[in-house]
């Protein structure tokens, strides 16, 4: 009976999360923070009506988190990871070790003694991985220049829980040096022979087993293969001992440049996000609110949640800094990772049961981890903000903001997507001196269309905030480019809610998808397939040396 037990508890806790993620998203203000109240109020921190242990359903939850970061993993291709491995790499390392020095030195100061303090820098030094991705998700910011360093640098932390666990075990005298140093080196060459193996099977197995499951024509085997290859990658890399999250993130890696990865992101979305309400609800769940609000607790609480905040992001920015990025990404990647993480309350835990956190300080760091989760949509969802006023300020050239961001206009044409068919059209925009702006989620086309001296905005125009960035409510007309006609439908779905009057074209790459983006709202649909037939049939006239017949175009 206790696994019904749970599972009660479970569907209580999900409709829960759900009904205030709506009402918190109605007020203004992000779900996820919906979610954790959810997890607060039903609790047995206060309202008591979960009876099972937070830890049970949080393992059940952190599905959640493994599909995000291996969906996350689909979309960073070998090309992206070239361009910012290194420098994430040494970001993220330098981040992790000035920030435990730093807050250890500050709990030093404060009174604690040196173990104690290193244990407190440990817990403080990791951020939140699956609240910053969620949020860069949502809001299109996963390829922005200060999204792709956050996750770099996230990612790092989650290899750092390792090392940063055996240091805590190793200053609780539970062993010795050279047991610990020992333990160390087994980790980091399980790293590498995971990352191996996955690799190859990346590479050779799981693309020919995809192609089978596609030759089927059940639509039903791809999705449970999808899940199958995420939670498996996830499974080994917790028996080897290594982050479950980090075992994810690498299978989406290995896979990005597959055919299958577009697909595989769409079959597990769903997933994902019954998962991560669950998630955060659970990590709402470990308040313990009659003790934050007893006496002087909750200051305190605020207070530490303050300076870390201010560390933290000092910090973050400081070492982005020096990787060579500029100062509008690196003060944005400093407001990302501004917070504590999940991991934070494993490394706190362990720290507790060695001797080396007395039950207050646990408390706090608690407490101070659930006060800066919750406002992780505060600093994340305004990161893009924080680079264009940094960059006007003075912090950059200008052309971080006109690739990041929209401005006012009025009676311009947007064109979202600026691949071939997006520059044609921007060429004859050009050409009749008509206002323009460009919609592209790909940051280097995004920074040469800025350069160009066009406005360009860097997201998905599926979201309401990126065309809103566009200004679509006073736009001229719209010209969808895009390939995917599942996109281009949305995209002018979007843009009938914002604009109702305003003139759509889109591109129509097979003419069975035309009833479709017509019935969404376009106005006018160019079907390649025709003008594809007709470019032919005119060049075969003209090689045959024939005459045209009057009348054709």
């Amino acid at each position: 009976m206790e696994a019904w037990d749970i599972l009660g508890d479970v569907v209580l806790l999900l409709a829960a999360a759900a009904m205030l993620g709506m009402l918190f998203e109605r007020l203004g203000a992000s779900g996820i923070i919906g979610c954790m109240v959810a997890g607060m109020l039903v609790g047995p921190g206060a309202l008591g009506w979960i009876t099972s242990d937070p830890h049970e359903i949080e393992h059940i939850a952190e599905i959640g988190v493994a599909l995000l970061l291996f969906t996350i993993g689909l979309e960073i291709s070998r090309a992206k990871l070239r361009a910012f491995g290194k420098r994430g790499l040494s970001a993220g390392l330098l981040q992790v070790v000035v920030t435990l020095a730093v807050v250890a030195c500050i709990s030093r100061l404060m009174g604690l003694g040196w173990t104690s303090a290193l244990a407190v820098g440990a817990v403080v030094a990791l951020s939140s991985t699956a609240s910053v991705a969620r949020m860069l998700t949502e809001r299109s910011e996963v390829d922005s220049l200060h999204g792709r360093m956050s996750l770099s640098i996230l990612i790092v932390q989650d290899v750092a829980l390792v090392p940063l666990l055996l240091m805590v075990t190793f200053l609780g005298d539970t062993g010795d040096f050279q047991e610990v140093i020992t333990e160390l080196g087994e980790a980091t060459g399980r790293i590498v022979v995971y990352t191996l193996v996955l690799f190859l099977a990346g590479v050779l197995l799981i693309p020919r087993i995809f192609r089978s499951s596609a030759a089927t024509g059940n639509r039903d085997l791809p999705v449970v293969l999808a899940v199958v290859t995420c939670l498996m990658a996830t499974w080994i890399s917790w028996r080897l001992g290594l982050s479950p999250a980090l075992g994810a993130f690498v299978a989406g890696l290995v896979l990005a440049d597959s055919s299958f990865a577009r697909q595989i992101r769409s079959d597990v979305t769903t997933l994902k996000a019954v998962f991560l309400t669950l998630f955060f609800a659970s990590i709402g769940m470990l308040a313990d609110l009659p003790w934050l609000m007893t006496g002087w607790n909750l200051g305190m609480v605020l207070l530490a949640s303050l300076g870390i905040i201010l560390v933290k992001g000092i910090v973050a920015a400081g070492v982005v800094r020096l990787s060579g990025t500029t100062l509008p990404v690196s003060v944005a990647v400093g407001a990302c990772l501004a917070q504590l993480g999940e991991f934070s309350f494993v490394l706190g835990a362990v720290a507790r049961a060695n001797g080396l956190l007395d039950t207050f300080t646990f408390q706090v760091l608690t407490s101070s981890s659930l006060i800066t989760l919750m406002l992780v949509p505060l600093f994340v969802g305004r990161a893009r903000w924080i680079v264009k006023v940094v960059d006007r300020l003075g912090g950059g050239d200008g052309s971080l903001a006109n690739a990041d961001m929209g401005t006012d206009l009025s009676d311009h044409v947007i064109v979202i997507g600026a691949g071939p068919a997006g520059r044609s059209v921007l060429r004859d925009m050009v050409e009749h001196g008509v206002s323009t702006v460009v919609i592209e989620a790909n940051p280097a086309t995004v920074q040469f269309v800025g350069q160009l001296g066009m406005h360009a905005i860097l997201g998905n125009a599926t979201r309401p905030g990126i065309l809103h960035e566009a200004s679509v409510e006073t736009a001229r007309a719209v010209v969808v480019t895009l390939p995917d006609p599942e996109a281009s439908k949305m995209v002018i779905e979007q843009i009938r809610t914002s604009a109702p009057d305003c003139r759509v074209m889109v591109r129509c790459r097979y003419n069975v998808h035309g009833p479709r983006l017509i019935a969404a709202g376009a106005d006018r649909v160019v079907y390649e397939e025709d003008s594809v037939g007709e470019a032919i049939g005119s060049m075969v006239v003209e090689e045959l040396g024939l005459e045209p017949v009057p009348g054709d175009s």
